[in-house]
């Protein structure tokens, strides 16, 4: 170990970091004497002298552009849960050519926009009880991007069908869905329209990919099992539980009843089976002795993912069609508690928004 703790204490607090007692350290200059203890690329690579593997075949000596860098640091004891930072990731991007010449600061400028400049003047167009509309809101929170929420077309839930197709409605929606979910920004001098939920955040995450927080986790296997959870509530949980299926059902039976709990029964059959992918990534995620070490968010993250943007909604959403969620879905009732808590999630919240029913 190249530094003491009291070293690293002053390290980390000299430029005023607050530190508090029971704030967990992680430094890359912390090292140990064997090759597997190397605590930085710069000591993996010997300075550049030597070259390290990496999967698919590839070997670095130093970081390239575009390279993707993700470090995980969690520390336990035996017998006790363990303790991380979760997962932190960044991008290495270009740097600007050396030597840096003030008098071409523009030129730098307009060939490299960032996405703050490339793409202004955000529109949401949803409703406040929209579950695909809260998830967005979701998304803009964890990426901490302004943008106005336009509720101009008239939705609640006793909408007039009318409405759905009105020359209004189509112009923002195409597809005239119930509850019109449609992100709306200027591209420079373009205007640009993307509707459907997870096609709006995925254009977030990949157009501010570093800035504020990430809701699909650079770790392939870790995105793949947040897809997994996010697929079954959007193929199965979210379209069954639309008020123009419950409709059709009524139509077709002929009785006012049966569309509820054909919707009650779609959300619980849905619900269960992410249960069963959440309790199993949390059972092996665990000590052998009961306690998990896993983090307290769906995918087993110390941070809400997609996954958990998706999930809070439909949640709310079991609970107004009578769902007993303790008796289907206990594990995702304890992950739910950390949701009410969460920045992300709090200004997200239905009865927080400007159109919301009192």
């Amino acid at each position: 170990m190249y530094w003491s703790s009291a070293q690293q204490l002053v390290h980390h607090s000299v430029t005023g970091c607050p530190m508090n007692a029971g704030d967990l350290l992680a430094s890359g200059t912390i090292s140990g004497k064997e090759q597997h203890n190397f605590g930085s690329m710069l000591e993996l690579s010997w300075k550049g002298s030597r070259e390290v593997k990496l999967g698919g075949g590839e070997v670095r000596k130093f970081l390239k552009d575009g390279d993707a860098v993700i470090m995980k640091g969690w520390c336990q004891r035996e017998g006790s849960g363990r303790v991380g930072f979760g997962q932190c990731s960044a991008r290495i991007l270009p740097a600007i050519p050396f030597p840096y010449d003030s008098s071409k600061e523009n030129e730098h400028e307009s060939t490299a926009m960032q996405p703050e400049e490339s793409y202004t003047n955000f529109i949401l167009y949803g409703s406040w009880w929209s579950s695909c509309s809260w998830t967005v809101r979701i998304a803009f929170a964890a990426k901490g991007i302004p943008y106005e929420y336009d509720t101009h077309i008239p939705i609640n839930i006793n909408l007039d069908e009318t409405v759905q197709t009105s020359d209004k409605h189509s112009s923002i929606n195409p597809m005239q869905q119930q509850t019109p979910t449609v992100l709306e920004f200027m591209d420079g001098g373009n205007v640009v329209r993307i509707s459907q939920s997870l096609a709006i955040i995925e254009f977030l995450e990949t157009a501010f990919d570093h800035r504020g927080g990430r809701l699909l986790p650079l770790d392939p296997v870790a995105r793949a099992k947040v897809k997994e959870i996010v697929e079954v509530i959007n193929s199965v949980t979210q379209q069954l539980q639309n008020s123009s299926v419950m409709r059709m059902a009524d139509s077709i039976s002929g009785k006012e009843v049966l569309g509820n709990e054909f919707r009650k029964q779609a959300i619980m059959n849905s619900l269960s089976s992410v249960e069963k992918i959440v309790a199993t990534i949390h059972s092996i995620s665990s000590n052998g002795k009961g306690a998990s070490v896993a983090g307290p968010f769906a995918t087993g993250s110390f941070g809400p993912t997609l996954a958990d943007a998706c999930l809070a909604p439909q949640l709310y959403n079991a609970r107004r069609f009578g769902v007993d969620l303790e008796g289907v879905c206990p594990t995702l009732v304890e992950i739910e508690k950390k949701y009410n808590d969460h920045p992300w999630f709090q200004n997200a919240q239905p009865e927080a928004q400007l159109d919301a029913v009192k």
